[in-house]
């Protein structure tokens, strides 16, 4: 909530998590737009890529080919200061055609793809189920 204006709800998430003393292992955002998924940015130790890349066969059918550190997105970001240890992942996906709708007027659900939007949440479906095989 309120990422555009500060990100007082990332920030706030991860300050309730700490006063909670809650246990995070993983975290992972989609927030880069209803297009084409691609695979996942990671962003954490090169111990945290080799455990995603180890699925890169697995997805590699679904088009979903990138796997590379990279910047898991900004409502997440905050939960770092708290876990610092802990694995990040954004969902990548095809952004060519991102700013010819980010905060537009053709910036409404009527405009969005639908099955890029459907093909992004089976791929984070499918990395939460594998990721959560793996972490336990």
């Amino acid at each position: 909530m309120n990422e555009e204006n500060g990100n007082f709800g990332g920030k706030t998430y991860a300050e309730m998590a700490k006063k909670n003393n809650e246990e995070h292992i993983l975290a992972i955002e989609s927030d880069r737009g209803g297009f084409l998924p691609m695979g996942f940015d990671v962003l954490g130790t090169d111990e945290h890529l080799e455990m995603v890349k180890q699925y890169q066969k697995l997805l590699f059918p679904y088009d979903l080919l990138k796997f590379k550190k990279g910047y898991s997105g900004v409502d997440i970001t905050p939960l770092k200061d708290v876990y610092p240890d802990m694995m990040q992942m954004g969902l990548a996906i095809n952004s060519q055609l991102y700013f010819n709708y980010h905060h537009s007027a053709a910036d409404v659900f009527e405009t969005v793809n639908q099955r890029e939007l459907e093909l992004g949440a089976a791929a984070m479906a499918s990395i939460v189920y594998l990721m959560d095989k793996t972490l336990k």
